[in-house]
């Protein structure tokens, strides 16, 4: 414990303290790294003791019943948001590629529902997936094409066109070397895609260490647009294009809500979750947004 407290001050800075307001209420802290401007969930957690973190009924990613309106919400918006990242995704697409086949590797692909929707268009489909919840509920058509981990796909000799991060690059452990994988598994005219919330958005400064995309510490890792462009530039992988998902700050916004049990959540959340919006079509503060980067030339 001493060893990280010490790092803490010498490469760290504190920004907030917060919580996990899913699952156990402990105490978490994050900091900014100064040296990749990327903000770390202090103490990180064993590997081995993160699943316990996930352990909820209310973890919707990994609940494919819906038992509440607002979950009923959740799926309705995530069949128009799934729509939107199948666009982006034929756009990274080149005129060759789409007349072959398309392979699309989805990382923290969870309960496998952007894949489905990807199997529908005929393209060819494999996942990574770690959770033992998120793997149970797989559709048959999926589970054979997900593994565990990176090290059965680097055995073999397909590389994809297109590798999707759907908000999971913040629940990864150790960045650097999931990267260093995706890149092996990426064709040379291959796109990576990722989707992350946006600690600088106006929603997340709104709600301090209520906001619920901090998600304490299931996201290890909490980006914004320069400290996303320099990790990944890190590696010779450039950002091309961003795109704003507009759903999110609605969605994030009523779980915030519902963490400082005000009442009228939704009404409230909604308000938010507009004005966020709003502000960022001058900004460019998304709440969410979705990244598109390749191998740099």
């Amino acid at each position: 414990m001493f060893h990280v407290k010490q790092f803490r001050m010498n490469n760290h800075k504190h920004i907030l303290t917060t919580k996990d307001f899913l699952v156990t209420g402990e105490t978490f802290e994050i900091s900014k790294n100064l040296e990749t401007g990327i903000l770390e969930t202090l103490p990180k957690p064993n590997q081995s003791d993160l699943h316990k973190y996930y352990d909820s009924k209310d973890y919707l990613s990994h609940n494919q019943k819906p038992s509440s309106f607002f979950s009923f919400c959740y799926r309705q918006i995530r069949s128009i948001s799934t729509s939107q990242k199948i666009k982006i995704c034929t756009k990274q697409l080149d005129q060759k590629r789409l007349k072959k086949e398309v392979r699309v590797l989805d990382v923290g692909c969870g309960a496998g529902y952007f894949l489905i929707k990807c199997l529908e268009k005929g393209w060819i489909v494999k996942g990574v997936e770690n959770n033992k919840n998120a793997k149970k509920i797989l559709p048959p058509e999926i589970s054979k094409h997900v593994f565990e981990d990176f090290e059965v796909l680097k055995s073999q000799p397909e590389k994809y066109d297109i590798i999707t991060m759907w908000h999971s690059l913040e629940h990864l452990h150790d960045l650097n070397s999931s990267i260093v994988d995706m890149k092996k598994l990426l064709h040379p005219s291959g796109t990576i895609v990722v989707a992350c919330p946006n600690h600088k958005s106006f929603d997340a400064v709104f709600y301090k260490k209520n906001w619920a995309a901090y998600d304490v510490p299931r996201h290890l890792w909490h980006f914004d647009k320069k400290s996303m462009r320099d990790l990944f530039s890190l590696h010779n992988v450039q950002l091309i294009k961003t795109f704003p998902m507009y759903w999110d700050s609605f969605f994030v916004s009523i779980l915030s809500e519902k963490i400082l049990r005000n009442p009228l959540p939704f009404f409230r959340g909604l308000t938010i979750g507009l004005i966020s919006n709003i502000k960022a079509k001058i900004s460019g503060e998304y709440s969410s947004i979705i990244y598109t980067l390749r191998n740099k030339t």
